[in-house]
């Protein structure tokens, strides 16, 4: 994990194409397994043929990259989201699928990748500023954590050498996993109950004790420092994520 790059706050991985082998692998699929869309994933496609400015905006996303080599197709060589509808068509396949174990950094939000061109352009800044359109992926967001929570998001907590939570490459990045963490290596998954359960999951007795000296720094999450600052104000500004 150390010689891992990622793009500034580690939510993306930097090399490009790690974003685009998981992509393409996903595309295929879509491909593969033609599904209609969820109801949470068309109504968010009537709203945007309905509304004539978000129909505009969502056009000119796609139609705004670049139509230079670089931008024709992805750095694996394979043919760039293009329009909205393979985009809905994408979205909908992550709603009924969980995280896989990788260490590219696109566990946390792999939604990300579908979008990251295209978000990039105008027509996708002004789409995704917009209040309406956030309703709408609030929505989606909340109905892929209905599915995490589920059983049925057990099926990537499982012991595949490459992508399971629990095999060869997972247990290399987390070798005192069983030891730190409450489960049950003998039960199905573990123990865990869901996806949510697994990424949730608490510390054994003892393993985390909380920071009380004068320099020590306790931390909320598993997460890395991003900035040091002294000599604050009382009232000041910070800027995490590019947002004061």
């Amino acid at each position: 994990m150390k010689n891992t790059k990622y793009n500034i706050g580690k939510w993306m991985p930097s090399d490009a194409k790690h974003l685009e082998n998981w992509k393409q692998e996903l595309i295929q699929e879509v491909d593969r397994n033609k599904q209609s869309l969820l109801p949470v994933i068309q109504e968010f496609k009537d709203f945007i043929e309905a509304d004539s400015e978000i129909y505009m905006l969502f056009n000119q996303m796609f139609s705004q990259l670049p139509h230079t080599k670089r931008f024709k197709d992805s750095p694996t060589g394979k043919p760039q989201v293009r329009d909205y509808h393979h985009m809905l068509e994408l979205l909908n396949a992550i709603m009924t699928k969980a995280p896989e174990f990788n260490q590219t950094g696109l566990v946390g939000f792999p939604i990300n990748a579908i979008l990251d061109w295209s978000m990039a352009t105008t027509g996708g800044y002004a789409a995704f500023l917009n209040k309406k359109v956030n309703r709408h992926l609030k929505k989606i967001l909340n109905e892929w954590a209905v599915f995490l929570s589920s059983k049925e998001s057990c099926h990537v907590l499982n012991q595949d050498p490459q992508s399971g939570w629990f095999g060869k490459n997972a247990q290399k990045a987390m070798p005192t996993f069983v030891d730190d963490f409450n489960c049950d290596p003998s039960l199905p998954h573990h123990g865990f109950t869901s996806w949510d359960n697994f990424f949730t999951r608490t510390f054994r007795e003892g393993k985390r004790p909380i920071a009380n000296g004068a320099d020590d720094i306790a931390n909320a999450c598993e997460s890395a420092p991003y900035k040091i600052a002294k000599d604050i104000n009382e009232v000041d500004k910070f800027w995490i994520k590019s947002q004061p």
